[in-house]
C-alpha cells in the first residue's frame, strides 16, 4: 500500500474511555462484518484490507501534512476516535459491486451507525465508519466512478439525518479547504465513510456540483442540526449562502430568461 506523507503518530493507546463503546456493531445477516481498531490489530494479517487502511487511517488522514495548509492533522477528530476506538472497518469483497448493490449495503450501514456506540455527543463525533470495495480498484476509473455516484445519490439522505458520507479513492480530485493543490480525499483503497455532521462541513454543502435545490436542502439540515452550536460567523454564513441558493431556485432557468426577453422585445411599444 502506498501511504502520502507525514510520519507515523503513536499506536493506538486504547484509552480507559474506550471501554464504555465496547459494544459490537451489530450488522444485518449478509452484510460483512465491522471490526474496530483493536479488533483490526488483534485480528487481520498486516496485508489485509482492514489493516491496510487502518495504516493509511494513522500515517494520511490522521496525522499532519507539508500541503494541508495548516497545523494538525488532517482530519482533527481522527487521533481522539484512535484512542477511542470509534473508528470501523467493513470490506465488502462482492466480486462486480454495482451501483444498486453499494447503495443498499450502505444503506444498511448507515442504519447500524445510528445504532451503535457512542451515540450522544460529544463522544459520537467520533465515530466513523470506513467501507471498502477492494474489488472496485481493478476497475479503475470505471470502479471509482461508482463511489463517485453512490456518494451524490446517497449524499442528502445522509445530510437530512445530519450525516456525512464521504467518497475516498485514488483518483479523487477534491481539493483541500485551504490548499487547492491538495488532494485530502484519496485513498489507497476505494471507499465510502460515514460520520456525523460537524460544524467544518459548510464547504461541502456548497459545492458547485450541486443545484440550488440541493444547495438549499444540505444548508437548511446544516443549520437545523448544528444551528445552536455554531459560530456566529458560521451560523451567518451558512444562512447567507441559504438565501442565496433560495434565490437562485425562483430565478428563471437560462432558456425561460431568453424567452421572457425575446417576448418583451416583440411586444408593441
Amino acid at each position: 500500500m502506498t501511504t502520502q506523507g507525514g510520519s507515523s503518530p503513536a499506536p493506538c493507546k486504547h484509552a480507559a474511555a474506550a471501554a464504555k463503546n465496547a459494544q459490537a456493531a451489530a450488522v444485518p445477516d449478509g452484510v460483512p462484518r465491522l471490526m474496530r481498531v483493536s479488533e483490526v490489530e488483534r485480528e487481520c494479517e498486516p496485508d489485509s484490507v482492514r489493516a491496510q487502511l487502518l495504516k493509511w487511517v494513522r500515517e494520511f488522514i490522521g496525522a499532519p501534512h507539508p500541503e494541508l495548509g495548516r497545523s494538525g492533522s488532517i482530519c482533527p477528530f481522527v487521533p481522539g476516535a484512535l484512542n477511542m476506538d470509534t473508528i470501523w472497518f467493513a470490506e465488502v469483497t462482492e466480486a462486480e459491486p454495482t451501483a444498486e448493490s453499494i447503495g443498499r449495503i450502505i444503506k444498511e450501514y448507515r442504519n447500524v451507525f445510528l445504532a451503535t456506540e457512542p451515540s450522544k455527543a460529544p463522544e459520537s463525533i467520533n465515530k466513523a465508519f470506513l467501507v471498502a470495495f477492494p474489488t472496485l480498484a481493478a476497475r479503475g476509473a470505471e470502479g471509482t466512478a461508482l463511489v463517485d455516484e453512490v456518494q451524490y445519490q446517497l449524499k442528502p439522505y445522509f445530510v437530512d439525518q445530519g450525516m456525512m458520507l464521504g467518497e475516498f479513492h485514488s483518483m479523487n480530485e477534491s481539493p483541500g479547504l485551504r490548499n487547492p493543490e491538495f488532494r485530502p480525499l484519496r485513498s489507497p483503497v476505494p471507499m465510502l465513510a460515514i460520520r456525523l455532521m460537524v460544524e467544518s462541513d459548510l464547504p461541502f454543502m456548497t459545492r458547485d456540483q450541486y443545484s440550488p435545490q440541493e444547495r438549499a436542502a444540505f444548508l437548511r439540515s446544516y443549520l437545523y442540526r448544528l444551528g445552536g452550536s455554531l459560530k456566529p460567523v458560521k451560523f451567518n454564513d451558512a444562512l447567507e449562502k441559504l438565501i442565496v441558493a433560495e434565490v437562485s431556485m425562483r430565478a428563471p432557468a437560462p432558456q425561460a430568461r431568453s424567452a421572457q426577453a425575446r417576448d418583451e422585445a416583440a411586444e408593441p411599444a
